[in-house]
């Protein structure tokens, strides 16, 4: 049973990251789910700060557009 859980949460994770496509965007949420600080991010895309909330911003109206249909 855990099995199976852990399997469709991997498929939801997934299919949430392709509709972000493969740039900048997909690769900030992977850094936010593995733990990493808007802080630490920033300087690995070469960003400021406040690029990376907004990018944060875009990536949840996206999921939230994915959930709410």
């Amino acid at each position: 049973m855990c099995e199976a859980r852990a399997r469709s949460r991997t498929e939801n994770c997934g299919r949430l990251l392709d509709m972000l496509g493969d740039g900048e965007l997909r690769q900030v949420a992977v850094w936010k789910m593995e733990g990493y600080t808007n802080e630490e991010i920033a300087p690995k895309i070469g960003r400021c700060l406040k690029t990376v909330e907004r990018k944060l911003r875009n990536i949840r109206r996206i999921w939230r557009g994915e959930v709410n249909q």
